[in-house]
């Protein structure tokens, strides 16, 4: 894990990169190194520090989203600082059927490091954005919920690939079938 450098000031957003839930999901992203991906997303992008390792690692545009309009705008501070502002598209919104987000599917990789509830509800609209074969990095979620959230992913046919466990968090990667 940390290949690529990232200056991040998570102002009043989520996201420094020391909780262990963006960790798990920065050491799945390095197991994702040599994939290719045409579309990527990150979902409660918070400061933007996953929204702009993807960047940074994959070389392409990257549609992030989050509720809170102070996070949408530390991320976009965030992206700048770290050289890759015009790649990164920020948007406010609280589902995957916001109109940046739709516009830019399907996506072939998400990243969502919410919570679990959250994450539950959105299984629905998250395989509606989708590709088939389309990896999803799930975190922000205690281990004792990961069943849950697998769950209801499982449900709208995604399939576990991955667990990473870190300090009682755990991080799921999954694939669509």
């Amino acid at each position: 894990m940390g290949r690529i450098g990232l200056r991040i000031d998570a102002g009043e957003a989520f996201g420094s990169g020391s909780h262990a839930t963006t960790a798990g999901c920065l050491s799945a992203l390095d197991g994702l190194a040599r994939q290719r991906f045409r579309r990527v997303l990150d979902f409660g992008t918070g400061s933007g520090i996953l929204a702009i390792a993807m960047a940074k690692q994959f070389r392409i545009p990257v549609t992030a989203c989050d509720v809170d309009p102070r996070a949408v705008a530390v991320a976009c501070l965030n992206a700048d600082v770290n050289g890759v502002g015009n790649r990164v598209r920020v948007f406010t919104g609280d589902s995957y059927a916001v109109p940046g987000i739709t516009k830019h599917r399907p996506y072939g990789l998400v990243i969502s490091n919410i919570l679990a509830r959250p994450l539950i509800r959105l299984a629905a609209g998250l395989a509606r954005v989708t590709a088939p074969g389309a990896i999803a990095i799930l975190s922000g979620f205690l281990v004792r919920d990961a069943n849950h959230v697998l769950a209801a992913h499982a449900a709208h046919g995604f399939r576990l690939v991955r667990r990473i466990d870190i300090d009682g968090w755990r991080t799921l990667v999954l694939t669509k079938r």
